[in-house]
């Protein structure tokens, strides 16, 4: 169940402090403009993250 949570949190649902884009969304765009200061990101945990079968 946490897994499920957790990818619905991190790639489904928008958040408004993130501009209205999931966190996945906003990674990416961090990561594209990111340039100048590589590895200044955590590394992602859910990014491998495939379900299957799984529905929420």
């Amino acid at each position: 169940k946490l897994a499920l949570w957790r990818y619905d949190y991190n790639n489904v649902r928008p958040h408004s402090s993130l501009g209205n884009q999931t966190p996945a969304e906003a990674r990416r765009a961090i990561e594209q403009s990111e340039g100048s200061a590589p590895g200044a990101l955590a590394p992602s945990e859910t990014d491998h993250y495939q379900p299957q079968g799984l529905s929420l």
